[in-house]
């Protein structure tokens, strides 16, 4: 009885931390004007063939109208399940294991940002942020963390008006 209870326990502290592992919350851009859960699983499975995982590289995508509605938020079973993402390179391991990647659907190298579009990833990051505690440090656009060298989120994503303004969690 107490091997039993002592497996009990581990597995109730290995699964608690497996759900809260998160550390870092990386943001892209999907780099095209339409997106959906079921568009971005296609395009993973064509780019990335031999993932396993039948699933969105992010843990949740942010609709800018054209596929998803402005500003509405989903993911799917990446994030339900707590799985690594594959939103960021093989250099960056650990980005795809305790980070939240949350894609943005839209292309910032050619335009900005809507309003509703980005209060919505401003509200999620902060729940994120907040439910996690993971530290302002540990944001940071796709391009912008070491050992990347992409563009996104985009030229004319707002970063630094970003990381402002989820600075309080609150």
């Amino acid at each position: 009885m107490k091997r039993f209870l002592w497996v009990i326990a581990l597995f109730v502290l290995l699964s608690y931390w497996w759900a809260n592992r998160w550390n870092y919350i990386i943001i892209h851009h999907s780099a095209g004007n339409y997106g959906n859960i079921e568009f971005l699983q296609k395009v993973h499975r064509e780019r990335q063939s031999k993932d396993p995982l039948d699933a969105i590289p992010y843990h949740y995508i942010v609709g800018n109208g054209n596929g998803l509605g402005v500003g509405v938020v989903k993911s799917d079973w990446r994030k339900q399940w707590n799985i690594w993402g594959m939103h960021v390179s093989r250099h960056n391991f650990d980005r795809n294991f305790r980070g939240l990647g949350i894609c943005l659907i839209g292309n910032f190298e050619k335009r900005s940002i809507s309003q509703k579009q980005y209060d919505a990833l401003v509200k999620l990051t902060k729940k994120l942020m907040k439910k996690y505690n993971i530290p302002l440090t540990n944001i940071s656009g796709h391009g912008l963390t070491k050992g990347e060298s992409t563009k996104c989120p985009g030229k004319y994503f707002p970063m630094k008006k970003f990381l402002k303004d989820i600075k309080d969690k609150g």
